[in-house]
C-alpha cells in the first residue's frame, strides 16, 4: 500500500509539472507574439520627420530631441498613425511642361455654385463651367487651380469635411450633384489641367463651426478639443499643425480627392500658422513634445511633417500627380510667423513637385525684395532641387484693384502693361517653368464669361503673350 501511494504521488507530481509547463508555454508564446506584433506596429508607424527636423535644426543634440519628440507624437496618435492602405487611381494626369495657369478663388465665385440659397441648377452650372474652361482654352491658358476647401469645408461630397455653404444651404445638407466631378470633366474636355486647391488649417468662424455636426472631425473637435486640436485666432478657428490627428485629417482629405477624382494635382496656398498665433496657440503640445527645440523649430517640424505626408500620400495614389505649394512671396514671412520651411521644400526631394511663390508686386515696388524681377531671382536661388519646379505667381488682381496711386507700389496705377512686362521677363527667366495669375475673376466675369473691364488695357497688352 505504501508503494502504491508513493507511485500515485509520483504520477500526480508529474501531471502537475506537465500542466504547469503547458500553461507556462502558452503564456510565453502569447507574450512573444504580442511583443512581435508591437515591434511590427512600431516599425510600421511613421517616425515623424528626421529629414525636415535636421533641415531646421543645426545642432545634433537638437536634432535627436526633435526626432524623439516626433516619434512620441506618432505613437500617441493612435489609429491616425497606423499604416493605411491608400487607394490608387490609374488616371493619366494632364499636366504641361510649361504651366500657364489661373487661380479660381472661392470668394470671387460666390454664386457660381449656389443661387437663391440653393445649389445652382445642374444644367445652368454646367453651362457656366463650360464658359470658364472655354475662355481659358481660347486665351492660351492650360491649367486651372480650383479652390475646393478653403475653411475646413468641402465643395464636393466628402466623408471628412462638411459641405461648404458656398454650395449648399447648411452644413447638414447634401449635394444635389457633384460640382467637382463636373468641373473635372469639362476642364479636361477643353484640355485644361485641373488642380484641387485646399487650405490645410484655416477653418470656420465660431458662429459657423457651431453649426457643424459632430460626424465631421472639426465639429467634434470644436466640442471636445477646443483650444488644442483647433484654436481660435481672431474670429476664426485654425487646426493646430502640431497634433498628428489634425495632420492626418488633412492627408486623408488629399487621398479622398486624388483617389475619387481625376484631378491633375493637389495644391496648397500660403496659410499655415496664422498671423497672431502666439505661444498660447500650441502651449500644451509644445510643453509636452518640444523636446528641447525652440517654438519656431517645433512649428517648422510640425508643418514639414504634414507637407512630407501630403507629398507621399498624393504620389501613393498616383505617382504622376503633382503636389505643390504657393507660399507668400515674402521669404522672411515664411521663415517667420508662417513657419513655412520654404528652404527645405525647395532644396530637398520629397516635399513638393513645384513651388509657386506669390510674387504679387510690380517691378518698381519700394522694397527691393518685392520688386518683381528681384523676387523671382530670390526664389530661384532657393530652388536648388532638380525635382522642384519654380512657377511664378502673378498678382493680376492688383491691376484690377488699382483705382488710386500707391506710394509703395506705384506701377499698377501708373502703367497698364505690368503683366505684359512680367510675362516677358518670366518667359526669358530660365529657372521658371510657368506662371499662375491671381485670379480668374480679374480677367473674366465668372457668370457671363465677358472680359473684366477693370483690366481691359492690361489684357490687350498681355493676352497675345499668353496665346503665343
Amino acid at each position: 500500500m505504501k508503494k502504491f501511494n508513493a507511485a500515485l504521488a509520483v504520477v500526480l507530481a508529474l501531471c502537475f509539472l506537465l500542466f504547469t509547463a503547458c500553461g507556462g508555454s502558452n503564456d510565453a508564446t502569447e507574450s512573444a507574439e504580442s511583443s512581435a506584433a508591437s515591434e511590427e506596429t512600431s516599425a510600421a508607424e511613421p517616425s515623424g520627420s528626421a529629414a525636415e527636423e535636421s533641415a531646421v535644426s543645426s545642432e545634433a543634440s537638437k536634432e535627436e530631441s526633435a526626432a524623439a519628440s516626433a516619434d512620441e507624437q506618432s505613437s500617441e496618435a493612435g489609429d491616425t498613425s497606423e499604416e493605411k492602405v491608400i487607394p490608387t487611381n490609374d488616371y493619366q494626369p494632364l499636366n504641361y511642361e510649361y504651366m500657364k495657369a489661373m487661380w479660381l478663388y472661392q470668394y470671387k465665385t460666390e454664386g457660381l455654385f449656389k443661387t437663391n440659397g440653393e445649389q445652382r441648377d445642374e444644367a445652368d452650372y454646367r453651362e457656366k463651367v463650360e464658359t470658364i474652361c472655354a475662355n481659358l482654352e481660347r486665351d492660351g491658358f492650360n491649367t486651372l487651380f480650383l479652390q475646393i476647401g478653403g475653411h475646413g469645408d468641402s465643395f464636393y461630397p466628402s466623408k471628412l469635411y462638411p459641405p461648404t455653404m458656398f454650395v449648399v444651404p447648411s452644413y447638414e445638407d447634401s449635394f444635389v450633384y457633384d460640382p467637382l466631378e463636373i468641373f473635372v470633366e469639362i476642364a479636361h474636355k477643353h484640355k485644361i489641367s485641373l488642380h484641387a486647391w485646399i487650405n490645410p488649417y484655416r477653418l470656420l468662424t465660431e458662429t459657423q463651426i457651431q453649426q457643424v455636426p459632430e460626424q465631421y472631425m472639426i465639429g467634434k473637435w470644436y466640442r471636445e478639443n477646443n483650444g488644442t486640436y483647433i484654436v481660435k485666432v481672431g474670429d476664426r478657428y485654425y487646426g493646430n499643425p502640431a497634433y498628428p490627428e489634425v495632420r492626418q485629417l488633412v492627408i486623408d482629405r488629399a487621398v479622398e480627392i486624388c483617389s475619387n477624382y481625376d484631378v491633375d494635382g493637389l495644391h496648397l496656398d500660403d496659410y499655415f500658422y496664422p498671423d497672431g498665433a502666439d505661444g498660447n496657440f500650441d502651449f500644451e503640445i509644445f510643453a509636452e513634445e518640444g523636446g528641447g527645440r525652440t517654438l519656431k523649430q517645433f512649428r517648422f517640424d510640425s508643418v514639414n511633417t504634414l507637407v512630407k505626408g501630403l507629398f507621399d500620400a498624393v504620389h501613393a495614389v498616383n505617382k504622376d500627380l503633382l503636389f505643390g505649394i504657393s507660399p507668400s512671396g515674402n521669404i522672411s514671412n515664411n521663415r517667420g510667423y508662417l513657419c513655412a520651411d520654404v528652404d527645405t521644400w525647395c532644396s530637398t526631394p520629397g516635399y513638393v513637385d513645384y513651388i509657386a511663390p506669390q510674387a504679387y508686386w510690380s517691378f518698381h515696388h519700394q522694397l527691393d525684395y518685392a520688386k518683381y524681377d528681384q523676387c523671382c531671382r530670390n526664389w530661384a536661388e532657393l530652388t536648388t532641387c532638380d525635382s522642384v519646379r519654380l512657377i511664378i505667381g502673378m498678382g493680376l488682381y492688383r491691376a484690377a484693384d488699382a483705382t488710386k496711386p500707391s506710394s509703395s507700389d506705384p506701377d499698377w496705377f501708373e502703367y497698364k502693361d505690368n503683366i505684359k512686362r512680367m510675362l516677358e521677363f518670366t518667359y526669358d527667366f530660365e529657372p521658371a517653368s510657368g506662371y499662375i495669375m491671381f485670379d480668374y475673376e480679374s480677367l473674366y466675369n465668372v457668370f457671363t464669361g465677358e472680359y473684366n473691364p477693370r483690366t481691359a488695357e492690361e489684357r490687350e497688352n498681355f493676352l497675345p503673350l499668353v496665346k503665343g
